[in-house]
């Protein structure tokens, strides 16, 4: 196995898991060195991205992407295998999942959404944490 497995529960919640766009479990390839991210709030590089929620939450997942790309994922959000949301409204949740499935479709990555009373920066609605993993490539022996 080189790449990461996802499953679904059978059943009505594994639908609902598939249709929303996440995973209920994840096997990791063999070998894999684990990449977690610090929570990522919805900044982008000049602001903070407050016009709208679901521009903030758009910049949230631009930040995870890149700071797993600087920990050497190349495929960024494409290899997060877990994540972890901290909202303050969970009613944008839908708008989340939207966003979500527009720039990684067909990714279903395992998922916890909690909603929360408050987040550590000012202006922030919504925080991310994710987990990806890279398989380092075999070399061989001459």
């Amino acid at each position: 196995m080189s790449t990461a497995q996802y499953f679904q529960s059978p059943g009505p919640l594994g639908e609902l898991y598939e249709a929303t766009g996440f995973s209920h479990a994840v096997v990791l390839p063999v070998g894999a060195q684990l990449v977690i991210t610090s929570g990522q709030p919805g900044l982008n590089r000049q602001k903070r991205a407050t016009a709208t929620a679901a521009e903030q939450i758009e910049g949230c997942f631009d930040n995870v992407d890149t700071a797993l790309k600087a920990a050497g994922v190349t495929e960024g959000l494409w290899k997060a295998h877990k994540i972890q949301c901290f909202l303050l409204d969970v009613s944008l949740e839908p708008t989340m999942m939207e966003i979500w499935r527009r720039k990684w479709r067909g990714h279903r990555p395992t998922w916890a959404t909690v909603g929360t009373s408050g987040l550590c920066g000012p202006g922030m609605i919504i925080e991310l944490i994710a987990e990806a993993h890279i398989v380092p490539e075999k070399t061989t022996q001459p």
